[in-house]
């Protein structure tokens, strides 16, 4: 609720595997942008690399569309990707930052683009890559609409820009939230389980994969690291 109500500029969620981050992110874009109030508004979805989209957040966007029924008002193209919504002209566009020409440059058709999905957003190791997506969204918008980006993401290191930047500050146009696996009444025993064991047997994998904690799970050697140009 605290979610799905937040209207400032910047709404960040880091959790564990499976606690349904992507999915509710997913659902409020198709659910708000097939508002009336909201037809004017179009989405900007952001991965590091743009082969990554198509298999993720394309995926998991036409997913909340056949969930809410309206696959007749959405249609997902994969040349290149896009969605677009046939009564109003609404689109959700789709970039990677490895082309970061064709991100900063965009414009909309109609309405416009006040919307900003940034998902895995720990692969963006390079704050000023994230401040150039934030001036993307610029310009005025109509009354009742509201800018926004949301990062959504896997906290694997302490090290990342994005702690200090969003979770170690106050500030009441930041909305932070860590969700678990636990909050995702979809899993079943099956899946469930797969978390009970690894609390069980790797703790600190656990606090990461299974609590939404910032760490590093495994494979690292070293931790104290800061990534330069």
């Amino acid at each position: 609720n605290d979610f799905w109500k937040f209207k400032g500029r910047y709404r960040v969620v880091k959790g564990s595997r499976r606690s349904k981050k992507s999915k509710t992110t997913a659902l409020w874009y198709i659910a708000n942008l097939s508002k009336e109030k909201y037809r004017e508004a179009n989405l900007l979805v952001v991965r590091k690399t743009y082969r990554t989209l198509k298999d993720s957040c394309f995926t998991e966007l036409k997913w909340a569309i056949k969930r809410l029924g309206l696959e007749n008002t959405w249609i997902p193209k994969e040349s290149p990707l896009e969605i677009e919504n046939i009564e109003t002209g609404q689109k959700i566009y789709f970039r990677g930052l490895d082309d970061p020409l064709k991100v900063t440059s965009i414009t909309v058709e109609n309405g416009c683009l006040c919307w900003m999905w940034i998902e895995e957003a720990y692969e963006i190791s390079n704050e000023d890559d994230f401040n150039k997506l934030d001036m993307s969204i610029r310009g005025e918008v109509p009354d009742g609409y509201f800018k926004q980006i949301t990062l959504t993401f896997n906290p694997w290191s302490a090290t990342s820009w994005l702690k200090p930047r969003f979770f170690d500050v106050i500030d009441d146009d930041i909305f932070t939230k860590t969700t678990t696996w636990k909050q995702n009444e979809w899993l079943d025993d099956a899946d469930r389980n797969i978390f009970l064991k690894m609390q069980q047997n790797n703790p600190r994998r656990y606090r990461i994969e299974g609590d939404g904690e910032w760490g590093i799970a495994e494979g690292l050697i070293y931790e104290k690291v800061r990534f330069e140009d």
